[in-house]
């Protein structure tokens, strides 16, 4: 069981977006999507996520084609976080975390039980009765994710569960940040499989099983974060120099800009 890519190519008009892209998205993982501007990450994200239907190659959700399931089952299995979401009516924070719960029919007692519980997890308990459009851009986000959490908390008969993070580190504070990150490994640990598109190298060798580097819509190579994250690769791909050494606290590469 697993999301699955196997080489999928995307086309926008004459531009080639991505080219025989392929990877896995495995329960219990999580898999950092690296790479600079234009490379191709928010396309590979956005095909998986179902927003983009014109590619070629095989895209999988646990083991038939994402299409083969209704909207609803998808919205079961697979959690979708993009950069941002437009919301403009004056919502409650709490009715936008309620709306992660529409997929399912599990009464409005449960229903409400599993949201007040996604807020704690995504720290925004104390923003409950506030108004979504008076929020911040970092608060918004994570009300967001509490949403998304909501919306993915329990098991699904349809099979195992899935969270796409595109960037969702990218209005938060250095707390939240990690709070995030965090959270995505909890959620591994509880056999959900994680993709996060990430910009900061360092949250992704923390943080990350599996590291997939893409450059100009290809990947450039992919596998565990030790062995993909070295100095020779990140200078060729984003043309800086770097240092690669071992983090101080924890067991993963520190990448220092030479």
């Amino acid at each position: 069981m697993s999301i699955r890519l196997e080489n999928v190519s995307l086309n926008m008009g004459p531009k080639k977006l991505i080219s025989k892209i392929s990877l896995a998205i495995n329960p219990g993982e999580v898999l950092a999507v690296l790479g600079p501007n234009g490379a191709g990450k928010s396309s590979v994200f956005k095909v998986i996520a179902g927003e983009y239907k014109h590619y070629k190659g095989q895209l999988t959700l646990n083991a038939k084609p994402l299409m083969d399931f209704s909207a609803n089952q998808r919205a079961k299995m697979m959690g979708v976080l993009p950069q941002s979401s437009q919301l403009a009516f004056a919502f409650s924070v709490f009715e936008v975390v309620l709306l992660g719960r529409l997929p399912h029919s599990t009464g409005r007692k449960k229903d409400r039980e599993i949201a007040f519980a996604a807020m704690k997890k995504a720290d925004v308990v104390h923003l409950a009765q506030a108004l979504y459009p008076s929020l911040s851009g970092g608060e918004k986000q994570r009300v967001q994710l509490a949403r998304v959490l909501c919306q993915i908390w329990q098991e699904s008969v349809e099979g195992s569960r899935y969270l796409l993070l595109d960037e969702p580190t990218s209005a938060l504070d250095l707390s939240h940040q990690h709070h995030t990150l965090a959270l995505a490994r909890e959620l591994a640990a509880q056999g959900v499989g994680v993709m996060s598109i990430l910009h900061d190298l360092n949250l992704a060798a923390q943080y990350a099983d599996n590291v997939l580097l893409l450059g100009q819509g290809k990947v450039i190579d992919q596998g565990p974060v030790e062995q993909v994250m070295t100095a020779a690769k990140i200078t060729d791909l984003y043309g800086i120099d770097v240092s690669v050494t071992e983090h101080p606290k924890y067991a993963c590469p520190l990448i220092i800009a030479s």
